[in-house]
């Protein structure tokens, strides 16, 4: 039997691969215009700088100059699959990365976008709406109070040019900052600020506010949100009893205190940490010794409850991506994906509670990703083995004879003989040298035999270059040829008509390094 096999190993998640090989051209230009989202914010939080605007500004004019024209537009299938891996990892995969887009987008607009360069730029523009998305969807959990601004609309990133994206992609961020900066905001005006009550030290409390808000502005222009400070310890009484504090000392650690907050940071733990700051302002005139063992106190307590209010937000996050990949549509041409409905269960129920799933209920939901990304990747491998085929040479015709295998035929061939590309169960890509039936007159001819010698010699070809074409197309296929005989079959419906010619979108030589995506 003369046929090839090789096993596959997808390396890189190429942005514009569809279940039908290549998508129409979308016909979209690299400067479309985008929505105006400027004005989404909040009256205390305007006066904003933009950096991620200016960065991703660069990076658009950058993708005008790509070498790889089918960057265009993210294909439904290859967008899917990179989100069903990302939830594999979880949200902590981008925990790095939503803190410096502006950085890493400058850095990329300072280069050509290669082929890999490309790809890599795809892959984190589609987490990175992954990301956004999961954060719009716990934001959504909370009401919004008076004044305060709708969460920006989802990202969907499968059709849209990069360009286009990454714009979309910097001003949901920043309208996102904005709400969350907000809501943040309008705990701070809450007590214990209350002039009214204690109007001889309204500077006090001015001041003190005035912290946290500036701590929130640099959250809106994109700075770091906070994390937990390192648990206190304890004060002893020889320190105590050191020094006396006063209100200023008092403001100064309550203002550092109530800056390092968390975004997610509870209602009832900042009502526990507002109630020590208020009694250790009191302390200072009446029982100075108590004033270090509020401060302390306070301390604590925004300790134990940011660790438990950010832990809380991850959960939900986390929770709110793997259920975007797990109820997200199947793309178009893929097959019914796995049944995930137990696993929907118990995600839910985690977006609502802040309680991660353990043991068996998180077995279920991770079976139920892996599930999904083999269903996904295994497409994905057939549609980049197609693609790779349609390469092969001009004038050649293609016929596809079921979801995991199809034929070609070189236009040479005349249409007796064509090769058989398929994908068995196990992933493993086979290709076949095959012939229609002979009649008894064709048995006899000694011709036939070197015909059929002939076509397998060119078989190898073929199949050499595939190697190349799938890697092409992120997809490791080492091929070993073996000749033999040709096989007999009928080809798929179609062959003997003519066919569409290869993509015009032929890739450049795949780099020799390629490193495997995670």
């Amino acid at each position: 039997m003369s046929s090839a096999f090789a096993g596959t190993d997808l390396l890189t998640v190429m942005p514009d691969v569809s279940a039908y090989g290549y998508p129409p051209d979308p016909g979209l230009t690299l400067d479309s215009g985008v929505p105006d989202m400027a004005g989404i914010g909040t009256p205390d939080l305007t006066a904003l700088s933009d950096p991620v605007g200016e960065a991703v500004g660069q990076l658009a004019d950058q993708v005008q100059d790509m070498i790889v024209p089918a960057l265009i537009g993210l294909a439904d299938l290859s967008g899917a699959l990179l989100v069903t891996r990302l939830a594999l990892r979880g949200t902590q995969a981008l925990a790095a990365f939503n803190n410096k887009v502006a950085a890493e987008q400058e850095a990329l607009s300072r280069r050509q976008l290669s082929l890999e360069m490309g790809s890599e730029c795809w892959r984190r523009a589609a987490e990175a709406a992954a990301g956004i998305n999961a954060r719009i969807t716990v934001l959504g959990l909370e009401p919004s109070g008076p004044g305060d601004p709708s969460p920006p609309a989802p990202v969907q990133p499968v059709g849209v040019p990069l360009d286009l994206l990454w714009k979309r992609l910097a001003e949901t961020e920043r309208a996102l900052r904005r709400v969350e900066a907000q809501r943040a905001a309008r705990a701070t005006a809450r007590l214990p600020f209350d002039h009214a009550r204690d109007p001889e030290h309204a500077d006090w409390y001015d001041r003190l506010r005035e912290r946290r808000r500036q701590a929130l502005i640099r959250y809106a222009e994109g700075g770091p949100g906070s994390e937990p400070e390192p648990e206190p310890e304890a004060t002893t009484p020889e320190h105590t009893e050191s020094a006396a504090l006063t209100e200023d000392d008092v403001l100064r650690e309550g203002a550092e205190l109530l800056a390092g907050l968390p975004l997610a940071f509870t209602s009832a733990g900042r009502d526990l940490i507002d109630d020590c700051l208020a009694e250790a302002r009191r302390a200072v005139g009446r029982r100075p010794k108590a004033v270090r063992r509020y401060l302390d106190e306070a301390a604590l307590i925004a300790h134990k409850e940011s660790e438990r209010a950010l832990l809380a937000d991850r959960v939900r996050q986390d929770a709110a991506l793997r259920l975007g990949a797990l109820q997200a549509p199947a793309p178009e041409g893929v097959d019914t994906l796995p049944d995930a409905s137990e696993a929907v269960e118990v995600l839910q129920r985690a977006l609502r509670t802040g309680v991660a799933p353990a043991g068996a209920a998180e077995r279920t939901v991770r079976q139920a990703l892996v599930s999904r990304s083999a269903a996904l990747q295994r497409t994905y491998l057939v549609a980049a083995l197609r693609r790779a085929t349609e390469q092969w040479g001009e004038g050649s015709l293609q016929g596809r004879m079921d979801a995991d295998h199809w034929d070609f035929a070189p236009a040479a061939w005349g249409g007796e003989y064509w090769l058989r590309v398929r994908l068995t169960s196990a992933g493993q890509a086979r290709v076949f040298t095959m012939r229609r039936p002979l009649t008894p007159e064709e048995e006899r001819d000694p011709a036939t035999a070197a015909r059929d010698a002939e076509r397998c010699a060119e078989s190898s070809g073929y199949v050499g270059e595939l190697g190349r074409l799938t890697e092409a197309e992120g997809v490791r296929a080492e091929f070993a040829w073996s000749s033999g005989q040709v096989r007999t079959g009928e080809p798929a419906p179609g062959l003997t008509r003519s066919g569409r010619k290869p993509s015009a979108r032929r890739r450049p030589a795949p780099p020799k390094y390629r490193g495997k995506d995670h």
